[in-house]
């Protein structure tokens, strides 16, 4: 038997072996009312989802392009009898997937959820999968969209879609164990999820940190780039060296220890850090392209209007240093009335 045969047998073995996992994941799930997909990889998209929905409803699904093991998984789907299949995002092997569940039994809800903007249409995948979920819209097999940014959900809504807005939010368990270390006396700034896109506007952000001489920044992830202008800036780093990738319980822990967390992004619907870094007890700036805090106290102290101005971004980490406490107590107040339109948000989705 050649190299290729035997290759080509253990990819078999091998699909078939994730195929009967997955199948075991979906008879796993108690409540089939609705179920959640999403894909394990998209570590946002797969928080963001067991956060609205409950780890309970939630299913991983990597992507898949075997055409068999495609219609294995509809077919476990259907026959568990979910009356809802929720997808998180559009991935590899999702619209088939869809195809095939409405092809099988049309009677089940297909749902899509959204979480960019037009503005990211500069990355052609982004463009390509939200065009394939609105063609399945346009044939009847996805019911509705849910869109993490409200004008997004009101253009398609006039344009005869069936559209909602999502909301996220974040729960933190154990909050004891995200502490500031006590022997750390340093200033510490973090920039989470930064890398070298565009929309992250990370060296904007850096240039701020760089305006104080005593502050330290914490880059995740620090590319060649950033380690590199950091250097030229002479902005102190908390880490010598890229990253791995972190855990979310790892990242929560790096978030806690610093003063303040910058976020001030291009673009963004629903974002999760500017969540995740309060729920730790860390102010976090914003960008203004959110509706977090709008028309509300938090925004004079957090969200940067020119978001490519680093005086602005400045201002605001010296207003978050001097009024720390309000902002954590004026956050504590802003967040039920946000939880209560986050549940709203859902249940009309769920309803839709």
């Amino acid at each position: 038997m050649n190299r290729h045969v035997k290759k080509i047998e253990s990819i078999i073995v091998y699909q078939k072996k994730q195929t009967a996992e997955i199948i075991e994941k979906i008879n796993n799930i108690k409540d089939t009312s609705y179920v959640v997909i999403y894909n394990p990889e998209c570590i946002g998209i797969m928080n963001s989802s067991i956060e609205i929905f409950g780890k309970e409803h939630c299913l991983g699904l990597c992507e898949i392009f075997n055409s068999k093991q495609i219609e294995e998984v509809a077919k476990a789907i259907i026959e568990k009898k979910f009356k809802q299949v929720i997808f998180a995002t559009m991935a590899y092997g999702y619209k088939e997937l869809a195809e095939t569940i409405y092809n099988i039994d049309n009677t089940v809800a297909i749902k899509f959820m959204w979480h960019g903007s037009h503005a990211l249409f500069v990355n052609v995948n982004e463009q390509k999968f939200l065009e394939d979920i609105l063609q399945l819209q346009k044939r009847n097999i996805v019911k509705t969209v849910g869109y993490f940014k409200r004008s997004m959900a009101n253009f398609y809504a006039k344009k005869g879609y069936n559209s909602c807005l999502l909301m996220n939010i974040v729960n933190i368990q154990n909050k004891d164990e995200y502490k500031r270390n006590p022997k750390d006396k340093r200033l510490n700034f973090g920039l989470y999820s930064a890398g070298d896109r565009w929309e992250k506007n990370t060296y904007n952000q850096l240039s701020a940190c760089a305006m104080n001489r005593k502050a330290f920044a914490e880059i995740i992830p620090q590319t060649k780039l950033a380690a590199s202008f950091c250097e030229l800036m002479r902005i102190k780093t908390l880490t010598d060296e890229e990253l791995p990738a972190l855990s979310r319980h790892e990242l929560l822990k790096h978030m806690a220890n610093n003063d303040v967390n910058l976020y001030v992004t291009f673009t963004e619907c629903s974002p999760m850090i500017p969540l995740e870094s309060f729920e730790v007890g860390v102010p976090c700036i914003i960008g203004n392209n959110t509706e977090f805090f709008k028309n509300s106290k938090l925004e004079e102290y957090l969200v940067v209007k020119e978001e490519d101005s680093i005086d602005e971004i400045y201002e605001k980490m010296n207003l978050c240093l001097e009024h720390r406490d309000e902002i954590m107590e004026l956050y504590a107040a802003w967040r039920k009335e946000y939880e209560k339109e986050v549940e709203k948000c859902k249940e009309a989705f769920l309803n839709s």
